[in-house]
C-alpha cells in the first residue's frame, strides 16, 4: 500500500468506525496528540477535543452518519467530500429538538504524519441547517390558535 493509500485508510477509518460507528475510544489511534482543527473560531484540539465535539453532535443528532462521496490523497494530504445526515432530537446551539431530519455537505482536508491526522481544514453548509432548525423551532414554539 502506498503512503497516500495508507492515509486514505486512516481517514476512512475515522469516518466509518469513529463518526459513524461511535467508537470515540479509537480517536487516540487516528488523531495525533497535537491535532488541530482550523476554521472559524477555535476548533477541537487533540483527541479529547474531538471526543467532546463528537459528543455534542451525537447529543443533537443521535443517528448522525457521514457518507464519503469522494476521497483523494496526495502526499500527506487527504481531501474528502462528505454528505452528512441526522435527525435533530437533542439540543444544539441553543435550539431545542425539532425532530427534523436534515442533511448537509462537507469538504475536509486533513494532513497526516506517522499514520495519524495532525491538522484539519473544512467547509460545511451546516449554517444553512442551523438557520432551518431555528425557523422550525420558532414555529413549533408559537402559540396555537384555534
Amino acid at each position: 500500500m502506498t503512503a497516500a493509500e495508507e492515509n486514505k485508510a486512516v481517514v476512512e477509518r475515522l469516518v466509518r468506525d469513529i463518526v459513524n460507528g461511535g467508537r470515540v475510544d479509537l480517536l487516540d489511534e487516528v488523531l495525533a496528540d497535537d491535532f488541530t482543527a482550523h476554521g472559524v473560531g477555535p476548533g477541537p484540539a487533540g483527541p479529547d477535543g474531538m471526543r467532546r465535539l463528537i459528543a455534542t453532535w451525537r447529543t443533537a443528532f443521535p443517528d448522525w452518519q457521514d457518507h464519503i462521496e469522494e476521497i483523494v490523497a496526495e502526499g500527506d494530504l487527504v481531501v474528502i467530500k462528505i454528505a452528512a445526515q441526522g435527525t435533530h432530537t437533542g439540543p444544539l446551539l441553543g435550539i431545542e429538538p425539532t425532530g427534523e431530519a436534515v442533511e448537509w455537505g462537507m469538504i475536509e482536508m486533513v494532513r497526516l504524519a506517522d499514520g495519524k491526522i495532525t491538522e484539519q481544514w473544512g467547509y460545511s453548509d451546516f449554517s444553512e441547517v442551523v438557520r432551518h432548525l431555528r425557523k422550525v423551532a420558532a414555529s413549533q414554539s408559537e402559540p396555537q390558535t384555534d
